[in-house]
């Protein structure tokens, strides 16, 4: 006997219920649309809008004075160089090993073409967004021949004659570089001339090289910089232009970020408010700052040690999760119920809705702000410890070169720190572009096969989470000076503790370079105290960036090195008492 099947339809009970389920359900799919349109069609544009005014001061150098920082970036390129060898090979060896540091900050052409492909920008010749490659060239040229926006800034199409086409539809923002000189395809494949003062024009004044033709002072001191060159390593540049090689000036290109529905936002936002809560219910309160800079912070219940200032990295709702870290750091003898507490957000960096960054003034301000009103002219207002993780470590750059900051701090403790050689191409590279090999040319690669699993898994992980995210790329690309934030150790007053904390294996920083350039900087303190302070090192063997935030045991590390350098304040200042 065939039995007919009978639907099941909802029960008068949860009929309500599943109605409402299912109307919200729709309702956040639609939203989702509309923030999809939203996203492509007014967020992508507004972030690939470039700067309209001048780039941030360069805070230590004058136009005059760009030739030193050249020169202190060509000394320190020099002192990373094995010793030995004949005065002439020595020279050879010189101008070689420079000539591949300025080689690195350029992109060869086709070098990143996968890359390419993660572009947001909606393209109107192909209809694609997102994942799909880019359309031939010939279709990019035809549409741009009638205002198709498909192209960055500072992306040149060079066709086989050797011209090059901007294609740009804010050329009232930006000056083009320059006209491309015509010349015949470079027989040794080097850069020239015409590249270098595009990269020169950006590196060291922040402009295109159209406008440092137009101001002389600028055009005198880029004059001085071959000169420093020739004079420093020998390196000379024919004239021309060779299409081979594009300058990766990050801040005048386009994003190069990755779609996020609306509901990551707001689930990063809920893990925001989780960790605000906890934060509360722990005693600590929320501020802002005049200039927009926010802040939590914790009073010392009980008798009084060093302040701990706390600056946060590129991570999913900021702070949140680093706090197990810290509480676990601030523990003992540590414990933050000693001391005053203060963690400073950075919006932009923390997967927030957020175009709006602070400058390095309006963060020192804040941070200036905040130690007047909760530290006053106590005894401890002088003894800072200043700890910054990965980007964080940028800010603890600008606190050390503000003068009222840096006579207070007394220790620093770096994590991942981006800020140490940052004019070297490893971070830039590494985090906005294809990731290059980092193997030392003097040590060679330690890494086995299995290592470089974990390293590409790792880099994958880093840019699906940070790297491709719209708001993060805006920061880096159109609010970031790597002039103003790369911490020189020797810039350290004498009398501070320094901690560097550093992946073996990290995927955005060399390490090897790091550890070397603190071996050598403590050998030269060594040798004169005036150099700087001494650093103390901690490098974890085997793991990579950021592990520091999520191991119990690398917290146990930090703490320990925190412990010890607070017996030497504490020491140091029974010393002072009794004097």
């Amino acid at each position: 006997m065939a039995v007919a099947f009978v639907p099941a339809w909802p029960s008068a009970d949860n009929f309500p219920l599943a109605l409402v389920a299912a109307t919200l359900l729709l309702g956040y799919l639609l939203f989702e649309v509309g923030f999809f349109y939203h996203y492509h069609w007014h967020l992508v544009p507004r972030a690939n809008q470039l700067a309209a005014g001048p780039p941030a001061p360069y805070r230590d150098y004058s136009i005059r004075e760009r030739g030193q920082l050249l020169i202190r970036i060509i000394d320190r390129l020099i002192e990373h160089m094995p010793c030995g060898g004949s005065k002439i090979a020595e020279e050879d060896a010189i101008a070689d090993h420079v000539y591949k540091f300025i080689e690195s900050w350029f992109q060869r052409k086709n070098e990143n073409s996968p890359y390419e492909q993660f572009s947001e920008e909606f393209d109107l010749a192909t209809l694609d967004v997102g994942l799909c490659p880019p359309p031939p060239k010939m279709i990019r040229m035809a549409w741009s021949s009638v205002g198709g926006n498909v192209s960055s800034a500072a992306d040149e199409i060079s066709d086989d004659s050797g011209e090059s086409l901007v294609m740009d539809g804010e050329e009232g923002n930006r000056i083009a570089n320059g006209p491309v000189v015509q010349n015949a395809q470079p027989t040794d494949d080097r850069i020239r001339k015409g590249n270098m003062d595009q990269f020169l024009a950006w590196a060291f004044f922040g402009v295109t090289f159209a406008a440092v033709q137009s101001d002389p002072a600028m055009q005198k001191a880029l004059d001085n910089l071959y000169i420093t060159l020739q004079n420093r390593t020998g390196l000379s540049f024919e004239e021309g232009t060779n299409p081979n090689y594009r300058p990766r000036s990050f801040t005048f290109e386009h994003v190069q970020s990755l779609y996020r529905p609306y509901g990551v936002y707001a689930g990063v936002a809920l893990m925001r408010m989780a960790a605000n809560c906890t934060l509360f219910a722990l005693g600590f309160r929320q501020y802002s700052c005049q200039r927009g800079l926010r802040y939590w912070h914790r009073p010392a219940t009980q008798q009084q040690s060093t302040p701990f200032l706390f600056f946060h990295g590129i991570a999913p709702g900021g702070h949140a999760p680093y706090l197990p870290m810290l509480f676990l750091i601030l523990r003992g003898q540590l414990s933050y119920k000693t001391r005053d507490v203060f963690l400073f957000e950075n919006t932009p960096i923390s997967y927030a809705l957020c175009f709006d960054a602070l400058s390095e003034e309006d963060t020192v301000h804040g941070v200036l702000e905040a130690m007047h009103r909760h530290l006053g002219s106590t005894s401890a207002a002088n003894n800072l410890t200043l700890c910054g993780h990965s980007m964080g470590s940028c800010s603890l750059t600008w606190m050390i070169r503000c003068p009222e900051i840096k006579r207070r701090v007394r220790s620093v403790i770096l994590l991942d720190p981006v800020s140490i050689m940052l004019s070297e191409p490893d971070v830039v590279v590494n985090f906005l572009y294809t990731r290059r090999d980092l193997a030392d040319p003097y040590v060679g690669s330690r890494n086995s096969w299995f290592c470089k699993i974990i390293r590409v898994f790792n880099e994958t992980k880093i840019h699906l989470v940070a790297s491709s995210e719209m708001f993060i790329e805006f920061y880096l690309r159109r609010s970031f000076s790597w002039y103003n934030s790369e911490l020189w150790l020797e810039d350290i007053p004498p009398d501070v503790k320094t901690v560097v904390c550093v992946a073996e294996h990290d995927e955005i920083v060399n390490a090897t370079k790091i550890e070397r350039e603190i071996d050598l900087h403590n050998a030269k303190v060594t040798k004169k105290p005036c150099h700087g302070a001494s650093v103390d090192k901690i490098i974890w063997r085997d793991v990579g960036h950021a592990h520091c935030v999520m191991n119990p045991e690398r917290w146990r590390d930090v703490h320990l090195a925190m412990a010890e350098v607070e017996s030497h304040i504490q020491r140091d200042l029974m010393r002072t008492k009794a004097q």
